[in-house]
């Protein structure tokens, strides 16, 4: 899926507005920002797949999401459990 932010709003390919998630402030990034959820919900999987379901993707939105590292972290954790590595 391709998908870009213009002016704040994350469209997909075709234009369309896709629904959003909230993340962190961090010490290098101090404002509101929300990603696609369709990436937020890739790294919860990993998130349940290494921690079980401690908290539930909702829960995890109520409480302001994945900081930007967290995320990053886990996409590509996940991105190595889809290719078949085991990551520890």
């Amino acid at each position: 899926m391709r998908f870009f932010c213009l002016n704040g709003v994350w469209k997909d390919g075709a234009g369309r507005a896709l629904p959003t998630a909230p993340m962190q402030k961090s010490q290098a990034f101090n404002g509101d920002f929300e990603i696609p959820s369709i990436v937020a919900a890739e790294a919860y999987k990993e998130y349940v797949a290494q921690h079980g379901t401690i908290q539930s993707f909702e829960r995890l939105c109520e409480r302001g999401g994945f900081t930007p590292s967290e995320l990053a972290i886990l996409l590509f954790n996940r991105i190595k459990r889809l290719e078949g590595e085991v990551v520890s």
